[in-house]
């Protein structure tokens, strides 16, 4: 492809829970067949995600996508970006370990759920019901390992952390507002939904990887679009040439989006940007 084919490509980030699946994690059959269409036209999807590799790359598979040509995995909310085609990691950023112990220790004095990450599995110091539901949500596997700072207990720096409280999600606001002034030259600190509080690298965001994959791959920012539904998507929403926010999206990232659907993520949003801002014929 010559430097002004590579002009005219386009590359589509976007979410997939609430956003692209619907609210059983299955894929429509008109989102499906605009994915497909935009694939064949040449251009390049990325599927761009709080959720860890490995339970990304589950779901990329199941849905039918991870392995083809063109196809990337932005993982950790932009932490990490993945060549599903390739298979291989093209950039990745980390918490220190010193850091993830601090960000467990506050999680131990507030009294909330908090676990990270291995190359494969979940990592948490005990097992409980808010772990066990995440786990099956992911379907990802765990690893027990008592107490964090045990030695061997991490292998290598993770991408994130995450504070869990299905129960009561005032209290994972309040846990950001505990944990922020003690991070807030670290970490960039989160919800991707209203049960989930994220810890990423400060500058990590799904707005940053749309950057890093646009240069990665030489296509042009003004020729990419967005959609999203929740907090975690607004950096990627307003870094997007078309950053678009689903129907049954949070009104933070309405009021920050391009455009809004017409229809939410049962109803085959995606394939209506998708026909409108990259002329997909469905």
């Amino acid at each position: 492809m010559n430097l002004s084919d590579e002009k005219k490509r386009m590359i589509f980030f976007t979410d997939i829970d609430g956003t692209l699946v619907d609210d059983e994690k299955k894929l429509s059959d008109g989102n499906r067949s605009a994915l497909d269409r935009f694939l064949d036209d040449g251009n390049i999807l990325c599927f761009s995600t709080g959720r860890a590799l490995p339970g990304a790359k589950n779901l990329v598979d199941s849905l039918g996508f991870h392995g083809r040509e063109n196809v990337y995995i932005a993982a950790y909310n932009g932490g990490l970006l993945y060549d599903t085609y390739r298979e291989r990691v093209i950039d990745e950023k980390t918490i220190p370990i010193e850091t993830v112990f601090r960000v467990f220790d506050d999680a131990h004095t507030f009294g909330i759920h908090i676990q990270t990450y291995s190359d494969t599995a979940v990592i948490s110091e005990e097992d409980n019901a808010f772990l066990e539901k995440y786990l099956q949500i992911q379907k990802l596997p765990s690893e027990i390992v008592g107490d964090i700072r045990k030695p061997g207990a991490i292998s290598k720096e993770p991408c994130k952390i995450l504070a869990i409280d299905f129960d009561d999600s005032a209290k994972i606001e309040r846990f950001r507002d505990f944990t922020v002034p003690h991070f807030e030259k670290e970490l960039d600190i989160f919800r991707s939904s209203p049960y989930l509080l994220e810890f990423v690298p400060k500058g990590v965001s799904k707005g940053a990887a749309l950057r890093s994959l646009c240069s990665l791959t030489g296509v042009p920012q003004e020729n990419t679009i967005s959609a999203g539904d929740a907090e975690n998507d607004l950096p990627m929403i307003i870094a997007a040439a078309h950053g678009c926010a689903v129907a049954n999206g949070e009104q933070l990232l309405k009021d920050h989006a391009g455009y809004i659907t017409q229809h939410d993520n049962n109803h085959s949003a995606v394939a209506e940007i998708l026909q409108r801002f990259a002329g997909v014929r469905l």
